[in-house]
């Protein structure tokens, strides 16, 4: 029995409503986004260009979508002297990233890698691991980052093993695991056989070999090295970058410092150039070198900063 003619005629009519409603909808989708998504205030400042590239955006995401392993927001450190050494400094770190951290001497990358591991204070900005702020929960930040100092300071009147399980017995370690680790690392690194013998005959070569398999046992979310290749021979240099990667793969991050432009170049995938305590370059390896290399990038960079405070002056 076909329908009486106003039915269809309201059928037809409430079907048009629809589809301009569904039109109207998707044109004012975009809009709707943008304003639910838009940028935390703390970002949108006069440096955004410099933030878009390294900070929190340069996957096109924002804040929350990424698995950030470790965020520094706008640290600033000045010592007693009145020297700032570090000024409105903000990176991050996502897992799975190897990060160098590129600088001459005195530009604050120390100044930084110590803050961060909780061994200076500090009263501007914040420094977050994993999620946890190094000023309000020092604890927990440590917990999951381990920092070798470039010049690491070991127990000399224990044997490598006595340190070892030192450090296995702070982190809380089992027995059965340390042993497999300690093992492994160890042997990868030919000191299985000084491990019975005191700290205090060791080489600067093998108290820096020792120091990395303590970091590395404690398998940490956050590895943070400051001149890691210092003191190691070839073979442990190329060990010791195998067991970054392999770190970062299993979903931890890397922040190190090095002078050795070249390998920086080729181990990591993002670099951050530091100058006077400012930021002045960041981003992905192959973005920042472009087709030149990285030693090229940064002594360019430093003729642009003498050429500057030649002007000031």
């Amino acid at each position: 029995m076909p329908l009486p003619l106003p039915w269809v005629g309201g059928i037809l009519l409430f079907s048009l409503i629809l589809i301009a409603l569904g039109g109207v909808f998707w044109l004012f989708l975009p809009l709707f986004c943008s304003l639910t998504t838009a940028v935390p205030q703390e970002y949108n400042n006069s440096t955004f260009r410099l933030i878009s590239n390294c900070y929190l955006f340069d996957k096109g995401d924002f804040p929350g979508k990424r698995n950030i392993m470790l965020e520094i927001r706008h640290f600033s450190k000045t010592y007693s002297s009145g020297k700032r050494a570090v000024d409105d400094l903000s990176l991050t770190v996502e897992a799975g990233s190897i990060y160098g951290f590129i600088g001459h001497n005195g530009a604050g990358k120390t100044t930084t890698l110590r803050s961060l591991a909780g061994i200076l204070d500090f009263e501007e900005g914040d420094i977050l691991i994993d999620g946890h702020s190094i000023r309000t929960e020092p604890v927990a930040a440590k917990q999951v980052t381990a920092f070798i100092p470039d010049n690491p300071d070991l127990y000399d009147f224990l044997t490598g093993i006595a340190y070892l399980n030192f450090i296995a017995d702070l982190y809380a370690i089992p027995a059965e695991k340390r042993q497999t680790l300690i093992s492994k690392y160890g042997d990868a690194f030919e000191l299985t056989g000084a491990l019975g013998s005191p700290v205090a005959g060791y080489s600067h070569g093998m108290k820096q070999k020792l120091a990395l398999i303590s970091a590395l046992i404690r398998e940490p979310k956050l590895l943070v090295l400051d001149e890691p290749f210092v003191g190691l021979d070839p073979v442990a240099s190329h060990i010791l970058k195998e067991y970054l990667h392999e770190l970062c793969n299993n979903g931890a991050a890397v922040f190190f410092s090095t002078h050795v432009l070249e390998v920086a170049q080729k181990l990591c995938d993002h670099i951050a150039i530091i100058r006077g305590g400012h930021l002045i370059e960041c981003g992905k390896t192959e973005d920042v070198v472009g087709n030149s290399s990285l030693e090229d990038v940064f002594l360019e960079l430093a003729r642009q900063g003498g050429e500057a405070v030649e002007a000031v002056q």
